[in-house]
């Protein structure tokens, strides 16, 4: 990504090395006002990124600047970042309260007491931990400390905000009620966010744009619904969704002028534009990509149903994980409840059942099966 906006973070080529190299060449800019989501498996390098923006970490290359000012020489307390550590970091001898109110006491965010606490009882309800205001971390929960620890960094005013997955910790609940509740207050506010999570479909909900790393490098920069229509790689597509895309392994074969996907037992016809876009594929072996909701259950003898047998059935109240046997592989189908129930028939939950499956002839997508790239016009 260039660096575009002067006036928000530009960071540029950065790469840091530890044992072995933890980042290659990362590049992200956030304007002021957008929240930018950082998403990856753990291991990616999403922690080690965030504590060099913060100065924690000092790059082996590469450049961060904000507001238009190179960061290179300038101290973490001189930064204006307000960073939600991880690991929490919280003051052990200090109450909820108090650690909350530590960045306000500090010389750099100082207040008037009165607007100082009127604001730190803001965030605690916000949060919903004012309660708990004269407990020491000591006997809080884990959920507890995590949401501390978020208080203390949004009762700030920096220039930059940086939350190193804020509400991992949560119940789901109260992660649903959060994301939307931060994500509000930081709109109100014309200073760049980063939003680290290694949870893709959290990434989706909060981030203006999203930035989608593993293994240290960019996999890819976009709207969320630019990273969910169009994921660029099997790397992105098995991070995002609920569950993730199926990916099956397979073979491109032409017959009668029609272009085929090959597994074994499964024969899918291409539509004409996937077809198209697999004839620049450099080789015959490819990914192709479904999305479990795409999925449609037949009897197993209706014209174009792909066979297999019920794997195993989950319910989970508004919808149903069918997991799926095609054939020295497993594939999930996200369906409705009722649909679920269907496959049992007195079967109990139908395992081992055969049915018949009908992918769509749209929504489809194709992965070169070496690089696992998105084939161009996918």
């Amino acid at each position: 990504m260039s660096a575009s906006v002067p006036t928000g973070l530009a960071a540029l080529g950065i790469c840091k090395s530890f044992a072995h190299q933890v980042l290659h060449d990362i590049g992200i800019d956030i304007a002021p006002g957008e929240l930018v989501a950082l998403t990856g498996p753990s291991g990616a390098g999403k922690t080690t990124f965030c504590r060099i923006l913060a100065g924690l970490e000092r790059p082996d290359a590469g450049s961060v600047a904000l507001g238009g000012l190179d960061l290179a020489r300038v101290p973490p307390q001189q930064r204006r970042v307000a960073l939600m550590f991880e690991s929490y970091a919280l003051y052990p001898h200090l109450t909820v309260r108090g650690n909350a109110l530590s960045p306000l006491q500090a010389p750099s965010g100082r207040l008037d007491p009165a607007a100082a606490a009127a604001r730190v009882d803001e965030v605690l309800e916000l949060l919903e931990i004012h309660h708990l205001g004269d407990r020491l971390p000591g006997a809080l929960s884990g959920g507890q400390k995590q949401r501390v620890a978020l208080a203390r960094t949004l009762v700030q005013a920096p220039d930059l905000y940086i939350l190193d997955e804020p509400i991992s910790h949560l119940d789901a609940k109260l992660r649903h009620k959060l994301r939307g509740e931060i994500r509000r207050r930081l709109a109100g506010q014309q200073v760049p966010t980063l939003w680290s999570t290694p949870d893709g479909m959290e990434a989706l909900s909060v981030g203006d744009r999203v930035v989608v790393i593993d293994g240290g490098r960019v996999e890819q920069v976009g709207t969320p619904e630019d990273i969910w229509l169009r994921p660029a790689s099997t790397r992105v597509a098995r991070l995002l969704g609920d569950p993730p895309m199926n990916l099956i392994e397979g073979q491109l074969k032409r017959e009668n002028g029609t272009l085929f996907f090959t597994r074994r037992e499964l024969r899918l016809a291409l539509p004409p534009a996937l077809a198209r876009a697999a004839v620049q594929a450099g080789s015959d072996a490819v990914s192709l990509g479904i999305r479990p909701d795409d999925i449609a259950f037949a009897a197993p003898d209706t014209t174009g149903a792909v066979g297999a047998e019920v794997y195993s059935n989950e319910p989970f109240g508004k919808h149903a994980i069918v997991t799926l046997d095609l054939g020295a592989m497993l594939a999930k189908a996200k369906t409705s409840m009722a649909i679920a129930a269907s496959l049992g028939d007195g079967w109990g939950d139908g395992i081992g059942r055969p049915v018949g499956l009908m992918f769509p002839k749209e929504g489809l997508a194709l992965f070169d099966g070496t690089t696992g790239r998105a084939l161009p016009g996918t």
